[in-house]
């Protein structure tokens, strides 16, 4: 019993939407406090942690499995 390729399709939208969109949340918030800074940059930088972050608490799960 185990993840099936379907269910890695679904795993990796959710991850894909919520690295992407939690991302453009907090580069909006910091924007406002910072408006000299580039949104665009703000939302890679945020999405980018964001999604290591994933990758880390994602592999140790693997790892406990």
């Amino acid at each position: 019993m185990g993840i099936e390729g379907t269910d890695w399709l679904i795993i990796g939208a959710a991850w894909f939407a919520g690295t992407f969109g939690c991302g453009w949340i907090l580069a909006w918030m910091y924007k406002r406090l910072h408006p000299q800074l580039a949104f665009y940059k703000l939302w890679a930088f945020w999405s980018a942690i964001l999604g290591g972050l994933v990758a880390l608490l994602f592999a140790l799960g693997v790892v406990r499995m």
